[in-house]
């Protein structure tokens, strides 16, 4: 599976009718396609022989002078060899899920048989109506759009939503927030990170009040995908070594403070928050509110909860607070406990810098200087006591 080096820059994007050019990976080399959307649809309108990767099932596999490998690419390869699975970049493909107890309903008592969908994929219900009742019973998570289904399983781990139709539509309608039930699992998974990493000094720890995903606009995500495979690749290390950091900054409006009104961003410019979910963080803003940077011109997280607590403001009458949890590429970093605020990039031969408590600091930081080496996750609201 090595790069095809005969493609540059000014190759055209072979799926019909497009007339990008060619996607470059972070690493170099260049792909046949503008984008992951043209390389998937692509593979279902010429290649509906060519089975899905036997590690991720999700993609299909990569085809190199004619011959079929097992795997989409390197990241599957190694996955699978070290016992892994991989997990997909997309939230538009939901791959069969197949039905435990024997295929049957998974209902307490229904002895039905799990329905089957024209594509041959499985339900783990006999009818919408004992789909509908899982959720309503608590048997099941509820998919964070419809509220209605289910969620179903990818690759052996819960998805977001119940269905194809539920994810593509979650994604178009992007950059967008969705409420997730404090029932619901990764709610309890934030929850533990935020109040484990809360290391300040104080008599309680703050209350959470509300839990949000976050889903980035398409090409912020396809972004962070590439580079985070590229780092991958690069270092040897699982999924670039991404590690999920807390971030505070400065709202003017009241987003999240009721899952039941308007969730939509709002326009003010000064409002760093919703800026950062409809547009990720950007270098350029750099500065704007501290003009200082112990690590120079980065991106500043932390594992500290407490710290990025410290960097929040409330601007818009809200009685509450609000954080990001992040998707950071961590990579290779390097770890230091004086100041250099002159840096633009990581020193040396590393993706990132950590400041280490010690010298300068008392509490961590992680510190990245490229736009795609950083997406949000998860807004938090929450109370101080």
């Amino acid at each position: 599976m090595c790069p095809d080096r005969s493609r540059n820059q000014n190759t055209p994007c072979k799926y019909p009718g497009c007339e990008n050019t060619v996607w470059k990976d972070p690493d170099g080399s260049y792909s046949s396609y503008c984008g992951l959307t043209h390389r998937d649809a692509m593979a279902q309108i010429t290649n509906k022989d060519i089975p899905n990767c036997k590690s991720c099932n999700v993609r299909p596999v990569y085809v190199e002078n004619g011959r079929k490998h097992d795997f989409c690419g390197l990241r599957c390869a190694r996955s699978y060899g070290n016992g892994g699975r991989r997990r997909s970049n997309s939230l538009t493909r939901v791959p069969a899920v197949l039905p435990t107890n024997n295929g049957r309903c998974q209902i307490p008592g229904c002895v039905k048989p799990a329905f089957k969908n024209p594509d041959q994929t499985f339900s783990q219900y006999c009818s919408n109506g004992h789909r509908s009742m899982a959720v309503t019973k608590c048997f099941a998570e509820a998919c964070l759009l419809c509220d209605k289904y289910p969620k179903s399983v990818l690759n052996g781990k819960l998805s977001d939503f119940c269905s194809r139709k539920c994810g593509q539509d979650a994604v178009a309608d992007a950059p967008r927030i969705l409420h997730v039930p404090s029932a619901h699992k990764i709610y309890n998974e934030v929850e533990k990170q935020f109040l484990d990493g809360w290391k300040h000094p104080t008599s309680t720890k703050p209350t959470i009040m509300k839990i949000y995903r976050i889903y980035s606009d398409k090409d912020h995500n396809e972004h962070f995908c590439r580079y985070r495979l590229s780092v991958e690749r690069k270092r040897g290390l699982d999924d670039g070594n991404s590690k999920r950091r807390w971030h505070g900054t400065v709202r003017t409006c009241q987003l999240g403070d009721n899952e039941n009104l308007n969730l939509r961003m709002c326009n003010d410019d000064e409002c760093s928050l919703c800026c950062i979910i409809r547009s990720s963080f950007r270098l350029a803003k750099f500065g704007a509110k501290t003009n200082f940077g112990r690590f120079g011109e980065g991106i500043y997280t932390s594992a500290t909860s407490s710290k990025a607590n410290d960097y929040n403001d409330e601007l818009g009458g809200s009685p509450y607070r609000t954080m990001l949890l992040n998707d950071v590429v961590i990579g290779k970093t390097i770890k230091l406990m004086q100041d250099n605020e002159d840096l633009k990039a990581p020193p040396g031969d590393h993706d990132s810098v950590t400041g280490e408590p010690g010298g300068s600091l008392n509490y961590d930081e992680c510190i990245v200087y490229k736009n795609e080496a950083i997406r949000p996750l998860f807004l938090l609201i929450y109370r101080m006591n």
